[in-house]
């Protein structure tokens, strides 16, 4: 009877290890003329292709996206979009002389000996929901990959 539950267990185990790890993200690095052509052309409204550097290839949770790499006369620009060619973000790289004159000053208050590797300007694109759900107020991001983030419940109905 113990080899049997142990034999269960370990099979239960494996499963779902294997469910986990079926579920993991996948990184591919692939052509530009391999994304869809909306991606493409989205991309070409930011980036020209001798500017491109990397385009991979993300699919995590059932939801695909891709990011392209450039790199213009020096700086950085990213971008992520999901597969109707909507952008998701765009990260655009800067320094830290850039900052708004307050946003530097709160860094240098927090952070005294900090030694800057990197500083990039992010936007970020997403649809914001509210409603009620369960006679609950609810609020939440849903971006266009579908994927739903900062979910939000109030338990008072006040407004």
């Amino acid at each position: 009877m113990k080899t049997l539950t142990k034999l269960t267990m370990l099979t239960i185990g494996f499963c779902a290890f294997f469910t986990i790890e079926s579920q993991a993200k996948e990184e591919k690095i692939i052509q530009f003329n391999a994304l869809p052509v909306v991606v493409q052309q989205s991309v070409l409204r930011y980036i020209k292709t001798d500017d491109i550097k990397k385009v991979e290839l993300i699919s995590d949770e059932g939801t695909v996206q891709y990011e392209i790499e450039s790199l213009l006369n020096g700086t950085s620009m990213d971008i992520s979009l999901a597969q109707n060619g909507m952008v998701l973000e765009l990260e655009n790289g800067s320094s830290f002389s850039e900052l708004p004159a307050e946003a530097q000053a709160e860094v240098k208050k927090d952070y005294p000996d900090i030694k800057i590797d990197e500083v990039e300007f992010v936007q970020k694109f997403y649809y914001g929901i509210e409603g009620v759900s369960g006679g609950k107020k609810v609020q939440f991001k849903v971006l266009a990959t579908g994927d739903i983030e900062d979910t939000a419940i109030e338990n008072d109905q006040k407004d």
